[in-house]
């Protein structure tokens, strides 16, 4: 009966599959002990959609085992690109989208290896953190993409890269220090050097003189392979790393203005300034990445906790607000003396001012490091944008309620609330960008 079953699932005929589970309700829980591959690994190998449907509402644990080749349906199904059974595999949960296979490869790292354009935006956009996923060799996504040759894949994998700020993906290393230029450059694969190295990328922070564990930059590669022989794209991609400030692994240990023109030596200046910001962006994902599902929640928790006090303490600080009556009898006690004038609406702690300024500091250093914090965990995020707009709203709001109640000048508040205003438009004009590029109508216009 199980041979039977097998079948049914691998032809997709699904009335004689509901004829046997009518027979034997225990059916697919025995073929689940008696055999690796489960029916759930057999219909995404096959491509059936409907058998696949009824299995997962089934038995939806199938979708988390792993076969005796050391893959999941998932993964099955990202390696043909089977958008509809990876849709149908998501609906038991996300989770799936990282599950450890063979080598330590999630769904995303077998759909960039065999090039499936599709599944590789559908997983990307369902589950971000994939393209942070490391198979055993400490490739990414991308690593695979640039090292099967599929360059379409790779060029959605950067283009998605870009769209969830996540730049700092395009400087990492495999086990052997090989960036993805590295391994462009050896490959020869012009179209995505040139998407590596262009204005946008090099602003983002991508290190066009990254030196591998043999101690060879991409320009070094190249060289090496120019020396070979070359054609116009090699002379093309030269040419790029020359206005890029790429540089050989000798040249930046010596001195690098005997081989660089002024021109060049500015442009790299640029690069290893983004790039020291991006490293140590690089080094705090790295940390929260590592860190177990569980304490990144916990972390949440404690940010939010953090934030949500420290804000509270700005809409009631101690000793409350100065009022009209409060004012009066204040200034009637001959036996007070005031530090500053006071006006209604103002903080009482203000009439000390280095005791408010004190509170203050402190209070601020709470928020926005929870606020930072709060940034740092929910990168790569659905609604980035969005969120990322939310929480400067909230520090726009902080900054003009400690600025309103405390001993300010009028001319003073008004400067910080334009100031405040000026990037408050600057990122909703941001998130108006994002949402049009969602609903596809930049992408239309150009």
């Amino acid at each position: 009966m199980e041979s039977r079953l097998f079948e049914a699932v691998r032809v997709g005929d699904i009335s004689v599959f509901r004829s046997l589970l009518e027979e034997d309700p225990f059916l697919l829980d025995r073929v689940a002990l008696n055999s690796v591959d489960n029916p759930l690994h057999v219909s995404t190998l096959a491509g059936q959609v409907e058998i696949t449907k009824e299995i997962v509402s089934r038995k939806p644990g199938f979708s988390r085992e792993l076969n005796e080749s050391g893959f999941s349906p998932m993964h099955v199904a990202s390696a043909n690109g089977d958008i509809e059974i990876i849709r149908e595999l998501m609906r038991v949960g996300f989770d799936v989208c990282l599950l450890k296979g063979k080598d330590g490869k999630v769904p995303l790292h077998c759909a960039a290896l065999k090039g499936r354009v599709d599944a590789v935006t559908e997983l990307v956009r369902a589950y971000p953190e994939s393209l942070k996923q490391v198979g055993a060799r400490g490739e990414t996504a991308l690593h695979l993409a640039v090292k099967s040759n599929q360059v379409d894949a790779a060029k959605v994998l950067i283009e998605e890269i870009k769209r969830l700020q996540m730049m700092e993906i395009l400087n990492w290393k495999d086990m052997d220090g090989n960036t993805v230029l590295h391994q462009a450059t050896f490959n020869r694969q012009h179209e995505i050097i040139g998407v590596l190295i262009d204005g946008e990328a090099l602003a983002g922070g991508v290190n066009v003189n990254a030196v591998n564990t043999s101690g060879f930059t991409p320009k070094d590669i190249l060289d090496l392979l120019l020396q070979n022989g070359c054609n116009s794209h090699d002379i093309h991609v030269y040419n790029l790393f020359q206005q890029a400030g790429a540089m050989k692994s000798g040249e930046i240990t010596t001195n690098p203005a005997h081989f660089r023109t002024r021109s060049a030596a500015l442009n790299n200046t640029q690069t290893l300034h983004s790039s020291c910001s991006w490293n140590l962006w690089k080094e705090l994902m790295k940390e929260v990445s590592e860190a177990s599902t569980d304490t990144q929640n916990a972390l949440m928790v404690v940010a939010v906790l953090i934030a949500t006090v420290t804000y509270q303490a700005i809409l009631s600080p101690p000793s409350g607000f100065w009022d009209a009556d409060r004012r009066k009898t204040s200034y009637s006690q001959t036996n007070t003396v005031e530090k500053r004038s006071m006006m209604p609406g103002e903080a009482v702690m203000a009439s000390d001012p280095e005791v408010f300024a004190v509170f203050t500091v402190f209070n601020a250093i709470g928020f926005f490091a929870s606020l930072a914090m709060i940034s740092l965990l929910t990168s790569g995020f659905p609604l980035r944008a969005g969120l990322r707009l939310a929480i400067f709203s909230m520090a726009g709001t902080y900054s003009i309620a400690v600025i309103y109640m405390g001993p300010t000048k009028m001319r003073e508040v008004y400067v910080v609330v334009i100031l405040v205003g000026l990037l408050f438009v600057a990122e909703l004009v941001r998130f108006s960008i994002w949402l049009l590029n969602k609903w596809g109508l930049i992408r239309r216009i150009h």
